[in-house]
């Protein structure tokens, strides 16, 4: 990211950013960027870690796209309006709190500008519209781009009718299920929400060979024992769905109160989506978490307790992306 696309006033923000990694969330303005907002903030407080909230302006060489434009002006009225939201809806929490909270105008392309940021981010998260006829298009290019191709895990934050509802974690071939099964179990405990596991087996065509058949192993009752021994104090209820695994996960989704999934791509289409993660990333009623199959969470502890994090952009006292 160019130095000089930042808000002024970010100092040493990029040596803050290495020191430990922080919550994004990617704002335009829509009130489904103001909800993902406070969504994103709700997960820096109980991660304890930084929130940033970052819109983002076309790199044009252009009077209004430069500082004191109206379409810079407009960016940081998105981003006042997102942090209002967010004190609003800590000031009923006294208790919670952020390491640091910030916000940036940033020049760039939005999809890859989120991309580049995933490589050091714990998370992003970015408005998605309601669900309806064209949910694939409201929830925009840019959400589908970061979602697909995001080093770190992106929510896609939708309006949740379920707000005490369970964590479901939709899995399938074991050897690549642990980063969305550790994020599952994780959102659980720290909401203090059950746990719903919905494994995927979908059996074997009978046209498919045996070394493409034990290629797609279910997610076994050992891996999730593993899990629970990690996590004692979270209630867990695996399910096996076996063949179509679209319609059964959906109506799962709709008593979720997030839903957490893994890429899920074949091996003819690594670039690509798994068919159950497009159509909940597209459908499902709740925020809905995107996990890289090979993802690692960054150490949040790479910072000196005693070291302070500088928060010097912009620091708040205690439809969706197109």
């Amino acid at each position: 990211m160019d130095s000089n696309a930042a808000h002024s006033g970010t100092g040493d923000r990029s040596r803050t950013a290495d020191r430990q990694p922080a919550v994004l969330a990617g704002i335009d303005g829509s009130r489904a960027a103001v909800r993902a907002a406070v969504w994103a903030a709700q997960e820096a407080v109980v991660r304890r870690l930084p929130l940033r909230l970052i819109s983002v302006v076309p790199a044009i060489d252009h009077p209004a796209f430069r500082p004191g434009g109206v379409k810079y002006r407009n960016a940081e009225r998105a981003l006042t309006s997102a942090l209002s939201a967010v004190s609003a809806d800590r000031r009923g929490d006294p208790d919670a709190s952020f390491s640091a909270v910030s916000t940036e105008v940033v020049h760039g392309q939005p999809a890859h500008l989120f991309v580049e940021l995933s490589r050091s981010a714990a998370l992003i998260a970015l408005g998605a519209g309601d669900i309806g006829l064209f949910s694939h298009m409201v929830l925009g290019s840019t959400a589908l781009a970061v979602a697909r191709d995001g080093h770190c895990p992106v929510a896609l934050v939708r309006q949740s009718t379920a707000v005490n509802g369970a964590v479901l974690v939709v899995v399938s071939e074991w050897y690549r299920a642990r980063p969305a099964l550790l994020a599952g179990f994780r959102a659980a405990r720290d909401h203090g929400a059950e746990l719903i596991v919905a494994r995927i087996w979908r059996g074997r065509q009978w046209s498919s060979s045996p070394e493409s058949f034990r290629a797609r192993p279910v997610v076994p009752d050992a891996q999730l024992a593993g899990f629970q021994r990690e996590f004692p104090t979270v209630t867990m209820h695996p399910i096996t769905v076996v063949g179509e695994a679209i319609d059964a996960v959906e109506k799962f989704s709709a008593t979720a109160r997030l839903v957490v999934v893994g890429h899920d791509a074949d091996r003819e289409h690594t670039a690509r989506l798994g068919p159950v993660t497009r159509e909940l990333v597209c459908h499902a009623p709740c925020p809905v978490l995107v996990v890289p199959d090979d993802f690692v969470p960054p150490h949040p502890n790479s910072r000196r307790d005693d070291e302070p994090l500088d928060s010097t952009a912009a620091t708040a006292p205690g439809e969706g992306w197109m």
